[in-house]
């Protein structure tokens, strides 16, 4: 397991991701992508590591990130690469560590890989993608 990225909620993903561009030097990762099943858009800026940004701008009023957006937003997730995203899953919930709060599902900014959502017992947000070996 590795720390794969940062999620970072905003309202304008352009503005955003010039400002922090200008101000450290980023570069982006890719293009906005548009993922209807998360009801985001989602640019990625390279921060020179193999850790990424991932800047979050919600697509319509029902966006899960909206919430977090209308409390100021800013850092919202961190993510974690698994060899087995099931299996990551199964030992959560098993040990009642975190709930399962957006099942696996396919995520078009990162390759189609599976992602899923889970909340702590902390209700720290983790989002965990599966890597090409799973």
């Amino acid at each position: 397991m590795k720390l794969h990225h940062i999620g970072y909620v905003t309202d304008n993903l352009k503005k955003k991701s010039e400002f922090l561009c200008s101000l450290l030097g980023l570069e982006c990762k890719n293009n906005i992508v548009e993922d209807h099943g998360q009801d985001v858009r989602i640019l990625m800026l390279d921060v020179g590591s193999e850790v990424q940004l991932e800047l979050i701008e919600p697509l319509g009023l029902h966006s899960p990130v909206r919430r977090h957006l209308e409390k100021g937003g800013g850092l919202y997730h961190l993510c974690f690469e698994v060899e087995d995203l099931d299996k990551t899953l199964e030992t959560i919930q098993k040990n009642r560590q975190a709930i399962v709060v957006k099942e696996p599902l396919a995520a078009p900014a990162m390759g189609d890989k599976r992602v899923a959502f889970v909340v702590t017992v902390d209700k720290d947000l983790i989002e965990f993608v599966e890597s090409d070996k799973g």
